[in-house]
């Protein structure tokens, strides 16, 4: 996947991708078993036969009709259930949720199998001949039909696995796990351990250069960052990448700056080839949004009508254990440098961006759940053991201090107060 470009990477995601794949397999398949029943000798009493079930002309017929129908039916049956569910859990969890939905590969795999499936019954049934069709020697293709059962079979199978699948992806659990992963995915590519050695961190903030400008509305959810730096590279020229990936830009706003500024207009549509932009955010590069998804799992739980605390409970963990690798690692850098010259330079999001995030959004929310409010302050003690940078553990303890101090303008019950308060000062003593 990391191989493949930007454009067939987009097509690869696509819901109806791999149910085209499967189709496609059913045809070649489909062509490929009755040209080798054609090709084996004919007749009943032929040796192969007796390996296989054998049916009669009309037995096919009702057989292959059967299976191409009923699997055509348990397929719309199936995926109405899906949307049925997706409607429920993205009025609870979120509409951005549908998105992750489509992209399963579970459903994806049963739609695609369920489909070909009645394609395959279909071309198989057209090839069935009988004496009294008008210039037709009777053929049934044995091995074909029987195949179809075997589908059908399989079939079965995959419609119980494709009820536990979708009983088990709406769960909570799976849910925040799935966002965590999608986190966890998209911080690697940020903040890696290792930092590449021509990537490097700058404050330089270079003055004039030529705009070019972004030429569309939308969000920037795509960069080609090594197609950028051979541009540039083979240009001569230094670029900028003024939008951060998840930031939205409007037509007429700069995409870029381009130093020397008069080589800008004349490598404007190379330079916007490499950025895609969307109506819609996604986790791909964006680590904000990534974040984000997370964190609304934890606000949607605390809202009044859900009242979850043990789910806000559970994503506040699990945001953890993305944001602790983070600031367990060096700051990502912002400069790609080629033969000792700078050619590409891009926004990164900053850590104190990341941890802000979730304190910022759930601590309005959380004053009335103390289990919450104590896996406010466990975040952010865990941030500040594991901060390698002395501004984030600054940052942990100003988030406990807020914390603490919109906690008592609520009036809670002295039992409550004193109980995380002493919470903040073990963890912090700890």
């Amino acid at each position: 996947m990391k191989k493949l470009s930007g454009s067939w990477r987009r097509v690869f995601n696509k819901f109806w991708f791999l149910p085209g794949l499967c189709v496609l397999i059913a045809v070649v398949l489909a062509q490929s078993v009755v040209a080798l029943d054609r090709w084996l000798p004919e007749g009943l009493d032929s040796p192969w036969v007796v390996w296989v079930y054998a049916v009669g002309i009309d037995g096919s017929r009702a057989m292959l009709a059967a299976i191409g129908g009923s699997m055509l039916g348990v397929a719309a049956t199936a995926f109405s259930i899906t949307i049925s569910v997706i409607a429920t859990a993205s009025s609870t969890y979120g509409p951005r949720l549908v998105r992750n939905f489509m992209a399963d590969r579970g459903n994806q795999l049963v739609l695609g199998v369920l489909v070909s499936t009645f394609i395959y019954t279909l071309l198989v049934l057209r090839t069935i001949r009988s004496a009294s069709d008008d210039l037709a020697q009777p053929f049934v293709p044995h091995l074909a039909v029987n195949l179809a059962v075997l589908l059908a079979v399989a079939d079965v199978a995959l419609v119980v696995y494709f009820i536990h699948h979708i009983a088990d992806s709406v769960q909570v659990d799976t849910l925040v796990r799935g966002a965590r992963r999608r986190l966890l995915d998209v911080l690697e590519r940020w903040h890696p351990e290792e930092v590449p050695e021509d990537l490097v961190r700058t404050a330089r903030h270079r003055g004039g250069g030529g705009e070019i400008p972004a030429g569309a509305d939308g969000y920037v959810v795509g960069v080609g960052f090594e197609r950028l730096r051979d541009h540039a590279s083979s240009g001569d020229v230094e670029v900028e990448l003024v939008p951060r990936v998840g930031d939205h830009v409007l037509a007429s706003e700069p995409l870029f700056r381009v130093w020397p500024e008069h080589r800008a207009e004349e490598l404007a549509e190379r330079l916007r080839h490499c950025i895609r932009l969307s109506d819609s955010r996604s986790t791909d590069q964006d680590v904000r949004f990534a974040e984000q998804q997370v964190v609304e799992l934890a606000v949607r739980a605390l809202s009044p009508s859900t009242n979850d605390p043990y789910t806000a409970v559970n994503a506040i963990e699990e945001i953890a254990s993305a944001l602790v690798r983070a600031v367990s690692r060096p700051l990502p850098g912002n400069t790609v440098v080629v033969d000792g010259v700078h050619r590409l330079r891009f926004g990164t999001v900053e850590l104190d961006e990341l941890v802000d995030l979730p304190f910022d959004q759930i601590r309005p929310h959380a004053t009335g759940h103390v289990s919450v409010l104590l896996a406010l302050v466990d975040l952010a003690a865990r941030l500040g053991t594991a901060a390698v940078h002395p501004s984030v553990q600054r940052q942990a303890r100003e988030h406990v201090d807020v914390l603490l101090d919109q906690f008592r303008d609520s009036s809670p019950h002295p039992r409550d107060l004193a109980r995380v308060e002493h919470h903040a000062r073990s963890r912090s003593a700890g």
